[in-house]
């Protein structure tokens, strides 16, 4: 049992590197990195984190005897392994916003700009749609759970060492960024097609009848074309958004394995 009160300066200098790498993790995850969380209660869930994990975590070669360089490499080292694995948490995120945006310019809605709290950046009213349905979905699934699972896991994969990281599996990271492309253009799919006919049909039509304006009319009818297609394919959506957080989770794994 760890007893708080009585811990050496070599178990003090554990935890912050534990800390360190906690803070970094949680600022930049999917769900607690949300503008939506205040920093205090993200300061405080690594705290309380950290303080649950610590008697448990793996320590690699470590070297209690530092000069400060050595303890500043360290903290570099625990920086960037939280930022990198909360990064690959957004991954689900990135590819439900891409799915967005493509549905958004579509039918044309791409105008429209609202700024979406879950991605910290402007977002088409589809994406916004699309950013609550993942979040709820991300939420039902326990993907908080696996969000706090794979923080715990990575003090055991990659435990608190001086050894340098192996930045290779980074290298699958701009990989995967095509295959999020090819996932979100087959969660957007169904609209694409509904909306390539539409326009179609629409060109037929204006050659076939002059007199209808057809700039004018393809508009309402994209538009709505375009969001009824949207609600009658959401259980079809929220199926392969269970699909996107299996493979972004077993990339995090993977990726943390390799380092």
């Amino acid at each position: 049992m760890l007893n708080w009160s009585t811990m050496t300066e070599a178990q003090i200098l554990l935890f912050a590197l534990v800390l360190l790498r906690m803070i970094a993790y949680v600022v930049s995850s999917a769900v607690f990195g949300s503008p939506l969380v205040n920093t205090p209660v993200k300061i405080l869930l690594s705290l309380v984190l950290s303080m649950v994990i610590f008697p448990v975590v793996k320590v690699g070669n470590v070297d209690y005897s530092l000069i400060s360089n050595e303890i500043i490499g360290l903290a570099v080292r625990e920086l960037i392994v939280g930022l990198a694995l909360g990064f690959l948490t957004r991954l689900f995120f990135f590819v439900v916003s891409m799915t967005g945006d493509l549905v958004s310019m579509s039918i044309g809605l791409s105008a429209a700009q609202l700024y979406n709290p879950m991605m910290g950046s402007q977002g088409g009213v589809i994406e916004q749609f699309y950013s609550a349905m993942a979040t709820l979905v991300f939420l039902a699934i326990n993907g908080h759970h696996m969000l706090i699972s794979a923080i715990a896991q990575s003090y055991e994969l990659v435990p608190v060492s001086s050894l340098a990281l192996n930045f290779g599996p980074f290298a699958e990271i701009a990989v995967f960024g095509q295959v999020a492309f090819v996932m979100a253009i087959k969660m957007c799919a169904p609209v694409l097609v509904a909306i390539l006919i539409a326009n179609l049909a629409m060109g037929i039509l204006g050659r076939a009848v002059p007199q209808i304006n057809v700039l004018v009319t393809s508009m309402p009818v994209t538009i709505m074309l375009g969001m009824a297609v949207v609600f009658i394919c959401l259980p079809l959506l929220i199926m392969e958004m269970n699909g996107v957080v299996e493979i972004t989770a077993s990339k995090l794994f993977d990726v943390m394995k390799h380092l």
